[in-house]
């Protein structure tokens, strides 16, 4: 019997220094997907890999089975980004499992609630999944349902308008760390969806110098062609391997990037520092790209993103009361994937049965017809047709209108299953069969 599982980590109990080392980047979510579709009991399979988190969703055969299955792709992940082995710190199951992706898709589990990247992530993760072959009917249904609840509750309640992005969150906490922006030297490392964010906000401003940096300059060549508010006065750093030099002369540094390894290594800043000038790194990658070594250097402050979070729970208080209005709309969404499952029982339960019982009247009625003169004539054939017809719905009324009666999922699914050994219907088809 197939159940839905997930199990992972994120940034509700384990700090940011263990969970950059689950960080799989989506170069390697292909090969991931590979490894968890080798499993024998885990047949269907998205994997939810952000900054905050760290995400199996399964359909496995058997849960403990599957669990251990989980827990060893885990293990496995240091082969694939060269991480140390750790375990998950949270397992769910059924309509939990689908209320947990509900709230994440939504940015009510965020760690700045109602932020919006979450929902091209999640995006992303199903999009990966269905072309590796891993998402079936199952997991495709519940990241639509995901989707559909994200988008509903961004456009319908006030929480995109009032939502802000780690990104955000960072660009503020500069401005509360250096007073104002006003002729200050910011330096942002990255020009990925985060940086460019920060870059937006910060051009947004107009009294900052704001300087960026990448590995290929091409695309911040490219982000210099859209219309943004002041974008003419973006600097570009033309040699990336002077980053350390320009981050020690720069009053704030935020780190914004990708990379596998520190970009700002606390050394190589303190060689580049002509003079003991307060340095101001935020690094909001996950996994970090300053070094966190960078915090004891002298006159130096250094957060990551769990600091970030820190900061961020402390005025969450002001949008608490929009989490009402959007759980309403993750219950309502949850309420109509569990409709959903419910057909995967109720529809082949339902045909089945009656096509067995059908079968066993045609039998009889073929026997009876076959047996009289044909000179009985046909309406004594009708007659006859008839009368076992409305028997069969007869006896059919009562199982049928108990199944769609029934709301709790695991009751449905407990009667659907002792319906089909009562008449030996053989196990339901299924289209959970792994790819």
């Amino acid at each position: 019997m197939s159940e839905l599982v997930v199990c992972g980590l994120n940034y509700h109990d384990i700090p940011v220094a263990i969970r950059e080392r689950f960080t799989i980047p989506e170069s390697c979510l292909k090969h991931a997907l590979e490894g968890l579709k080798n499993f024998p009991h885990v047949k269907e399979a998205v994997l939810l890999s952000t900054c905050n988190r760290t995400e199996v969703y399964a359909v496995v055969s058997n849960v403990a089975a599957g669990w251990r299955e989980i827990d060893a792709f885990f293990d496995s992940v240091q082969t694939i980004a060269h991480h140390g082995a750790l375990k998950p710190n949270f397992r769910l199951l059924r309509e939990d499992v689908a209320l947990h992706l509900f709230r994440v898709a939504s940015g009510l589990d965020s760690m700045v609630l109602g932020e919006g990247q979450i929902m091209s992530q999640v995006k992303t993760a199903h999009q990966e999944a269905l072309q590796a072959g891993t998402a079936g009917a199952v997991m495709d249904s519940l990241f639509k349902f995901a989707l559909t609840c994200g988008k509903r509750v961004r456009t319908e309640t006030s929480m995109a308008r009032k939502a802000v992005s780690i990104s955000s969150a960072a660009v503020e906490l500069g401005k509360s760390l250096l007073g104002s922006y006003n002729r200050q030297t910011v330096l942002v490392l990255g020009a990925g969806k985060m940086g460019q964010i920060c870059l937006k906000l910060l051009l947004s401003d107009g009294k900052a110098r704001v300087i960026a940096a990448n590995r290929t300059k091409e695309r911040l060549e490219s982000f210099k062609q859209n219309k943004i508010r002041n974008i003419e006065k973006l600097e570009i750093l033309e040699d990336f391997d002077m980053r350390h030099k320009a981050a020690a002369e720069a009053d704030l540094v935020i780190v914004a990037s990708a990379a596998p390894q520190y970009l700002l290594r606390a050394d190589l800043l303190q060689e580049a520092r002509a003079n003991q000038k307060v340095l101001n790194v935020i690094d909001i990658s996950v996994p970090r790209n300053a070094d966190p070594a960078i915090a004891e250097l002298l006159d130096a402050h250094y957060f990551d993103s769990d600091h970030i979070g820190n900061i961020v729970k402390e005025n969450r208080a002001e949008r608490q009361s929009l989490v009402a209005e959007a759980e309403s709309i993750v219950f309502e969404v949850l309420k109509e994937f569990q409709e959903w499952q419910r057909t995967l029982f109720l529809v082949p339960t339902i045909a089945e049965l009656r096509e067995k019982i059908e079968s066993i009247r045609i039998e009889h009625i073929n026997r009876v017809c076959n047996a009289r003169s044909v000179a009985e004539g046909e309406e004594a054939q009708n007659e006859l047709e008839e009368i076992s017809r409305a028997i069969v719905n007869q006896i059919l009324h009562h199982p049928t209108t108990q199944l769609k009666a029934t709301n709790d999922y695991e009751i449905l699914r407990q009667q659907a299953e002792a319906l089909r050994t009562l008449f030996n219907l053989g196990p339901r088809k299924s289209s959970l069969v792994k790819q």
